[in-house]
């Protein structure tokens, strides 16, 4: 196996060499909330400028309390604020956690629960949030609450104080990844600086980047997708990058397009949804004048891929120049950093048909034909990145022949060191290498289709195929990756929460259970759907 060598040690020197450059230097783009269809409404903030603003940053950081190793919780939008702050804790030392802000789901006192609970187990020095936010938080006194206004406002004057930049170890660790905390107990990935510029270069390789390519993408900055993938792999690669809120591209998808047209983007990333979304949404008169020829790779992860549902989106667009082996799926998990796998261009998106009945039943893979009413389409994620090894075992942690499900065991450079304060739920696994919470039906070691399938992930191809006819409406279809939907689920239930359904997979009883609000009177008005048998 070829040796990785990043190009840059961390996000930190990569930003400061980026900065070098002056005039020359990349740019990450905020497309705002609510503007005109316009590059005139964007704005454009180069690495140079970043740089300097993140040494203030870093220094308001300071004088309010934060020391390296801190640890430090922001619950910010995709915007400039978000990136001042992020990166001002990098430059200091600190570790931040990115979480998500109100309004994604559910009630406020779900979200508020939520955040709490994150900081309990956090245990952040400070958190960066708006005064709304941070005033509903009721934070313990022994947490810094800071203004993101007026932090990023102390980050953008030029008069402001300025530290200078901590340039850091391999083994620091650079941020942590939240997974979990809808139900049960938050789980925190710690990924170190050598994890994340691993993982930043194994994403360049697998998909060719170089400079020149421009990322347009709207995955929130709080998901691993999102933040590594969207944001910090552009500045890594000295690329530039737009980003939207994720509520824009909900509201507007169109605008997603249009932005790749108007800057020439390359590179994107979202989930199965979003492709079924956009491809059911935008009409043809939004796309007029849009070119997409220049888009050349579009990583498709997070949730289980539905090959016709991606199919679509490329059918729907190629009128537009879109290359039609522009969509590439992927694996990925925030304990790898972020990728996995990812596949090679492929026309159309290659996948296996197998028997439903015997995976379910016998956990083997069986070939049947595509038409056959038992099939069911596993897409192809590809060979593991650079670096990387993937294998099967069973139940004993032993290797598994080909065509049999088992649990993914994997290690590489990006591979994280450990859960925060979770360390007893790595070594309870049993082996040297981290057990991916996930069961898949495999054809070759080298290639991973799902783990979704059966692990209890929401969404699994197949049953989210029947719900493809409300793609259509922005609030129909919400997927929230929680560890225990169905409870979560009857807590909205008994709140009557308007548009969101879960899906999970009871492993014991081997059915689907698919709980809904989609459309409260096609269920006869009780506004829940039955469990749907698999």
């Amino acid at each position: 196996m070829s040796a990785l060598r990043p190009r840059h040690p961390s996000i930190v020197h990569a930003l400061f060499a980026n900065a070098e450059r002056g005039a020359q230097a990349p740019s990450t783009i905020f497309a705002p909330e609510r503007v005109g269809d316009s590059a005139a409404d964007d704005i454009r903030w180069r690495h140079d400028a970043l740089a300097a603003a993140a040494c203030r940053s870093a220094a308001a950081l300071a004088s309010a309390g934060v020391r390296p190793g801190d640890r430090v919780m922001l619950c910010l939008p995709t915007s400039p604020e978000f990136v001042t702050a992020f990166f001002g804790a990098l430059v200091l030392g600190a570790v931040p956690t990115a979480v998500a802000t109100p309004g994604g789901f559910g009630s406020s006192d779900l979200f508020y629960d939520k955040f709490r609970r994150l900081a309990a187990y956090l245990e952040p020095k400070a958190v960066i949030a708006s005064a709304g936010v941070l005033e509903a938080a009721e934070l313990g006194a022994d947490v810094t609450a800071l203004d993101s206004a007026s932090l990023h406002g102390s980050a953008v004057s030029p008069t402001s104080p300025a530290v200078a930049p901590r340039f850091p170890e391999p083994g620091d660790i650079a941020f942590i990844q939240s997974t979990s905390g809808s139900t049960g107990t938050p789980k925190g990935v710690q990924i170190t600086h050598a994890n994340l510029a691993a993982n930043c270069e194994q994403i360049a390789l697998a998909a060719s980047m170089d400079i020149g390519d421009t990322w347009v993408g709207w995955l929130p900055l709080h998901h691993d997708m999102g933040l590594i993938g969207g944001f910090l792999t552009p500045v890594f690669t000295a690329n530039d990058a737009v980003v939207m809120p994720p509520s824009r591209f909900l509201r507007k998808p169109g605008d997603w397009l249009r932005a790749v047209g108007r800057y020439r983007g390359t590179f994107t990333a979202a989930p199965n949804f979003a492709y079924g979304y956009a491809a059911a949404r935008v009409t043809d008169e939004e796309m007029a004048g849009v070119d997409l020829s220049s888009w050349r790779f579009l990583f498709c992860g997070a949730e289980p891929i539905h090959a016709p549902t991606v199919q679509r989106f490329v059918d729907r667009f190629t009128a537009w120049g879109l290359p039609e082996d522009a969509l590439v799926p992927c694996y990925g998990m925030a304990e790898a950093s972020l990728a996995v796998t990812v596949s090679r261009p492929h026309a159309p998106v290659a996948f296996d048909s197998i028997s439903r009945r015997a995976l379910t039943a016998d956990g083997l893979v069986a070939d049947v034909d595509v038409d056959d009413p038992d099939a069911m389409q596993i897409v192809d994620c590809g060979e593991p990145v650079l670096g990387t090894e993937v294998r099967i075992v069973d139940g004993d942690n032993l290797p598994v022949t080909e065509d049999v499900v088992g649990r993914i065991q994997f290690r590489g450079p990006s591979t994280t060191v450990d859960y925060f304060r979770l360390r007893d739920r790595v070594e309870a696994a049993g082996c040297d290498v981290p057990i991916l919470p996930g069961i898949m039906p495999v054809t070759q070691m080298s290639t991973i289709e799902r783990s979704e399938q059966l692990s209890g992930a929401p969404f699994p191809p197949e049953v989210r195929a029947r719900f493809d006819a409300v793609a259509d409406d922005p609030e129909a279809v919400r997927r929230l990756g929680v560890e225990h939907a169905a409870e979560l689920c009857r807590e909205l239930l008994d709140q009557d929460a308007p548009g969101i359904h879960f899906i999970t997979f009871n492993k014991s009883t081997a059915t689907r259970e698919v709980y809904g609000l989609l459309d409260p009177a096609s269920y006869g008005g009780s506004g829940s759907a039955p469990p749907m048998t698999a």
